[in-house]
């Protein structure tokens, strides 16, 4: 399947509700990942970030999330 047919397939399961988004908010990155009906990997994703030590709990704020 050539580039163009893969993202064309991408698109109709994301269109018709036939996806999954895994998202984790872990302590240094956060990670995605899109996948079909099928368990394939649609498409992955990261962003690094930091949490904060607040009131002696590991946390991140909404803004920082968002």
């Amino acid at each position: 399947m050539g580039l163009d047919e893969n993202n064309a397939v991408a698109k109709s399961a994301i269109e018709s509700g036939k996806t999954a988004l895994g998202i984790e908010f872990g302590s240094t990155r956060i990670k995605a990942v899109l996948i079909d009906e099928n368990q394939e990997v649609l498409a992955v994703g990261n962003h690094d970030w930091e949490n904060q030590l607040e009131n002696n709990i590991w946390t991140y704020s909404l803004d920082a999330i968002w």
